[in-house]
């Protein structure tokens, strides 16, 4: 079987960027906190702060807009599940990935024990032996940030009950795209959402223990049995449903051990300070 995140591309590969999307020039964790669409901010590199406090409507414009001429866009749901497939085979570590417990949202640290909690201090470099284990590979050439760090946003969102693509909950709690609302009424003066490739779509449920609407290899439904925690690793897994229709992965430094790259979550899409989200490129 081809795994479904390249088949939407039709391409042989995709570049994952290998930090969480940075806000370049930020020297604190609150200058990283922009709901804007400033493409040139874009950095991705280890020790610098993670861009947060971004709707997904704007944080799929920046990623679309980055590297037209290579298809970037922002991470699918897919796409997450893809990597966390490499992760956990011969090609990656095959072990649970350690925690980016750095509380400051720096991208690229690793907690220098097992599940320790978040800190400014305990905490490791991606190019030290310790950081190593906060790859997806185990070394210095894999993924990083895809456990605690900031919880980041991905492309998939929930179908409502009559088959309309959902924003948000309210009028000021929504992705920023078209759409309904869980509290009722749509959203219409936000952005249309793009070509449909450069999202995952789920059937609608409103318990958000309804795993087997998973899409086969987004690294959600088959991580089971679950009991509101994965049976891999203990990460948390919260599915999307009628009042939180978009997905979010990886959790955040605060959730400690039940963060990881089997985590998953839901949400409105609306700004969080803890929340931020990744490029993709094809190739």
């Amino acid at each position: 079987m081809t795994h479904p995140a390249f088949l939407a591309f039709n391409t042989n590969g995709l570049w994952v960027g290998k930090f969480e999307t940075g806000y370049d020039g930020a020297t604190s964790t609150s200058e990283a906190q922009n709901n804007t669409t400033e493409v040139d901010k874009v950095i991705v590199k280890p020790n610098v702060y993670s861009w947060r406090n971004i709707q997904v409507a704007n944080a799929f414009t920046v990623s679309y807009n980055y590297k037209r001429e290579l298809d970037s866009h922002m991470m699918k749901n897919t796409e997450w599940g893809a990597v966390v497939y490499l992760s956990h085979s011969i090609y990656g570590i095959n072990d649970e990935v350690r925690i980016n417990n750095n509380s400051n949202y720096l991208t690229g640290y690793a907690t220098t024990t097992e599940n320790g909690s978040s800190s400014t201090t305990d905490v490791a470099m991606w190019n030290t032996t310790t950081g190593y284990l906060a790859s997806t590979t185990g070394n210095i050439t894999g993924i990083y940030d895809m456990s605690g760090g900031a919880n980041e946003y991905v492309m998939g969102v929930m179908k409502d009950a009559n088959g309309n693509l959902m924003s948000g909950w309210d009028s000021t709690r929504n992705s920023g795209f078209n759409g309904t609302l869980s509290g009722g009424g749509s959203i219409t003066n936000g952005i249309d959402f793009p070509e449909s490739k450069y999202y995952d779509v789920y059937n609608y449920s409103t318990s958000n223990t309804n795993y087997a609407r998973r899409i086969l290899g987004d690294g959600t439904g088959e991580m089971g049995p679950f009991n509101y925690v994965s049976s891999w690793y203990g990460d948390n897994s919260f599915f999307i449903y009628s009042n939180y229709p978009w997905f979010s992965r990886g959790g955040s430094f605060v959730n400690s051990s039940s963060s990881g790259v089997f985590y998953f979550s839901n949400s409105h899409g609306n700004i969080g300070s803890g929340v931020s989200f990744r490029l993709i490129l094809c190739i």
